[in-house]
């Protein structure tokens, strides 16, 4: 299993990577293409290997509010108003490039 790279550019679609918390995460080609667009500064990955948070306050995954996704990214200051949303599927947390602006 792969640890999960500090940049987008280095991700490939659909294979499964492993955080350091060892939660499973994979991105669909659209979820790469968005986080190099709008996270040049790989905000939205820090917190994807950050794992789940508490939703007040802090920078990682909470809770997703849309039907059909469990988690998504909570960045704070630049970059902040977009976040990334993914669902569990097999176990693995997977980013299929859906995105919604706060």
């Amino acid at each position: 299993m792969e640890a999960l790279p500090n940049n987008w550019a280095d991700i490939q679609p659909d294979l499964v990577y492993q955080t350091i918390n060892g939660q499973l995460v994979s991105f669909g080609k659209e979820q790469i293409q968005l986080g190099v667009k709008y996270d040049s500064n790989n905000k939205h990955l820090k917190t994807i290997a950050k794992g789940q948070v508490p939703s007040r306050g802090n920078i990682g995954l909470v809770p997703s509010e849309l039907e059909g996704y469990d988690w998504k990214t909570k960045v704070l200051g630049k970059g902040g108003d977009r976040r990334f949303h993914g669902k569990i599927i097999e176990g693995v947390l997977h980013f299929p490039g859906f995105t919604t602006e706060h």
